[in-house]
């Protein structure tokens, strides 16, 4: 692992602890603890640690989301990369 992949890689852990620590509830079914969380725009880049398109989920709504693009993006749970979603 590379000096700068580690660096990002310890960011990420730390940002992804404080987020989950902070929206404890699943942001997607409001049920069930959150445990992942999901890049809205991908991991690609500066996105993998922009916690503006980080999703705290539970397992099961994190496999729903990856398993249906389509209704993720409807519910504003995935973001297309170009857009300008804020």
């Amino acid at each position: 692992v590379s000096v700068k992949r580690g660096q990002e890689s310890r960011l990420y852990t730390a940002k992804r602890a404080l987020y989950l620590a902070e929206n404890i509830k699943c942001e997607c079914c409001k049920l069930r603890t959150a445990t992942e969380v999901h890049h809205k725009k991908g991991r690609i880049g500066n996105l993998l640690t922009d916690t503006r398109y980080f999703l705290a989920v539970c397992r099961q709504c994190h496999t729903k989301i990856e398993l249906n693009p389509d209704w993720a993006k409807e519910n504003n749970y995935s973001l297309s990369r170009l857009s300008n979603h804020e």
